[in-house]
């Protein structure tokens, strides 16, 4: 069983790098399934519900997302709308943006059971209230319908949180992949039958910074201004992403294949 998880796709460059590629990569790995991160997908900010079904034409079968999920107020209604995308589970319960969409998804992938969840770090610049990922990840393993296979999404700044979360997660969840920094690692490893890289990079535009427009950037970084308005960068497009690969009798993991087009 192999699964392909496509790493913060983001704006028009991410949108077209995965119309150019995700078919071509499907095919020379043998992909069963793809997941993709999805928070940058409009404009650089959240994702519509036009975008989210050209992703899902492309070939995308569930989006997760992040600190940018909400926003804009489209957002609302593509998590309304859309079955096959998540946004991050651990948003406090008594919140508005808690009733829209789900955070943990379970379904069938090859007659085996696959779970899939999108957790957030609370140190991310998130523009809604959370709760500790740590402790929500647990609850999801102590409550939760168990599965053969379960992939989580952890959107996070730090690599040291990530680490840790590898170290206290590993051998309880098949995968946990690091998203959010828009930089791909060099770390991908099979950790006590845990897949890990901790971030598996950005599919968007390669001559930006992490994916927007360099001048307003760089005239913050020297000064001449207190802030910035993001822009999506044009131009040259990029493509990350990881190849995870499980032995189809035992599940057990065999490898994982990182992707930087």
């Amino acid at each position: 069983m192999r699964i392909l998880f496509i790493g913060d796709i983001f704006a028009k460059s991410g949108r077209k790098a995965v119309s150019e590629k995700l078919s071509l990569i499907k095919k020379k790995y043998d992909i069963d399934f793809v997941i993709a991160n999805a928070e940058n997908t409009s404009h650089g900010r959240s994702i519509t519900i036009d975008h989210y079904n050209q992703l899902i034409g492309y070939g995308i079968n569930v989006m997760t997302m992040g600190n940018h999920t909400f926003d804009h107020q489209l957002a609302y209604i593509t998590l309304k709308n859309a079955k096959w995308i998540l946004r991050p589970y651990n948003i406090k319960n008594s919140t508005k943006e808690a009733k829209y969409g789900k955070g943990t998804i379970l379904l069938k992938l090859k007659n085996k059971s696959l779970r899939i969840t999108n957790l957030v770090s609370q140190q991310c610049f998130n523009k809604f209230q959370t709760v500790n990922p740590f402790v929500a990840l647990e609850k999801i393993l102590s409550c939760a319908k168990k599965s053969d296979l379960h992939i989580v999404d952890f959107h996070a700044e730090t690599t040291s949180e990530k680490k840790a979360f590898l170290l206290h997660f590993a051998g309880k969840v098949s995968a946990i992949l690091g998203t959010h920094t828009h930089v791909q690692t060099a770390d991908e490893q099979i950790y006590n039958n845990t897949f890990f890289i901790t971030d598996v990079g950005m599919t968007g535009p390669k001559d930006g910074i992490i994916g927007a427009k360099v001048e307003p950037i760089i005239k913050m970084f020297c000064g001449k201004s207190k802030y910035f308005k993001m822009e999506p960068a044009r131009g040259r497009y990029q493509f990350n992403a990881v190849v995870m690969q499980w032995n189809d009798q035992t599940l057990h993991p065999e490898k994982i294949i990182r992707i930087n087009f």
